[in-house]
């Protein structure tokens, strides 16, 4: 074989090897290439760089919240429900209010009914009285006289007490009435009107503090 013959093929040989040689460093990059591009979208859905999960993952089918999530959403429900239970104590609280003004009106009611019924026995003894001081005025005797020969207690002290009882107990139920009437929406002159006194009277009655509040 000729020594051209032999260059011309040792040259072949030489640009085989050099083509092959490229086409392996070429391939050998594309493979780093989808390698790094594969690790990248690994950790876009992973989380962060500890390895956290941030969000909802969907493995084999099944989402999966990470921790970050779960205490988002704990917290959230606690926050709603501290605040349901506020407004429950904020309801409850208003009803006991509303309810305690109503069995004051029922109280002072009671206290009235009680007050007639110890007026009705004072009123028989009043009655007897009456009989007794007319029959010995008539007579003739001195008031100072009649009076001072009474039993106690005597017929002023007997008429006094019947109008102490009635006094407390029918102002007592004036005020819890005002003051209802007033939470209702009424008005001075129509609550004025109601109970035939005047403005004035409403007014002062509305100042007044409460037995239950003494």
């Amino acid at each position: 074989m000729s020594q051209t013959t032999m260059s011309t093929m040792s040259t072949m040989s030489t640009m085989s090897q050099t083509t092959m040689s490229e086409e392996l460093v070429g391939s050998g990059q594309r493979g780093a290439a989808r390698q790094d591009s594969h690790s990248t979208g690994l950790r876009e859905t992973g989380g962060g760089g500890d390895g956290t999960a941030h969000g909802s993952d969907s493995v084999n089918g099944q989402d999966t919240s990470g921790p970050a999530d779960l205490a988002g959403a704990g917290g959230a429900g606690s926050a709603a429900g501290a605040r349901g239970a506020a407004s429950a104590a904020g309801a409850r609280g208003a009803a006991g209010e509303d309810a305690s003004a109503k069995d004051a009106s029922l109280r002072a009611l009671e206290v009235l009914s009680h007050a007639l019924e110890e007026m009705r026995r004072d009123q028989q003894l009043l009655e007897k009285r009456l009989a007794a001081l007319h029959r010995e005025r008539a007579e003739g005797r001195a008031w100072r006289d009649i009076l001072t020969a009474e039993e106690p207690p005597g017929t002023m002290q007997v008429v006094s007490r019947m109008l102490a009882r009635l006094a407390k107990a029918s102002g007592t139920l004036r005020k819890e009435l005002v003051d209802t009437l007033r939470r209702e929406g009424a008005s001075i002159p129509a609550i004025a009107k109601l109970f035939g006194v005047t403005h004035q009277r409403v007014s002062n009655l509305l100042r007044r503090p409460s037995e239950r509040s003494e």
